[in-house]
């Protein structure tokens, strides 16, 4: 067994190693992606919901006012929330970036590393076989 066999196994651990973190990665980006979508609902929502009441603001009682103040201040709230959940979502993101950054840099070494070998390899194997039809050759070439 030659050593690029050895390192197969290895080489195989890391690149699943870096396809996991890629999917990782990828999953990540999909949650962030979520994320700022429910951001943008709920800015579009408080939007539509204030355009819709300032034609109303004429007929609000007091309560009604006071209801009104206590719901925007609510969905205020709930929009700040959602872009500290994006915040965090983001440095999830980067932090898993970095990760699949660093395993795929891994991975290519190992495959270098390989490829040497095996150039190596070939080089000696090539070394053996001239070496042999040098010695076949001179012993055919012997005077009898």
């Amino acid at each position: 067994m030659t050593r690029t066999q050895r390192l197969g196994p290895v080489v195989q651990h890391t690149d699943k190693k870096q396809q996991r973190a890629l999917q990782e990665f990828a999953q990540s980006r999909a949650v962030l992606d979520d994320e700022q979508t429910r951001l943008t609902q709920l800015q579009d929502y408080k939007l539509d919901y204030l355009h819709k009441k300032k034609y109303d603001i004429g007929v609000f009682t007091p309560i009604e006012l006071q209801e009104f103040n206590r719901f925007m201040q609510q969905l205020d709230q709930t929009i700040e929330r959602q872009m500290e959940v994006i915040a965090l979502r983001q440095q999830e993101l980067e932090h898993k970036r970095q990760l699949w950054t660093a395993t795929r840099i891994d991975s290519k070494k190992m495959h270098k590393v390989v490829e040497k070998m095996q150039q190596q390899e070939f080089v000696e194997q090539e070394r053996k076989e001239q070496k042999a039809l040098d010695e076949f050759t001179q012993r055919n070439n012997k005077p009898r």
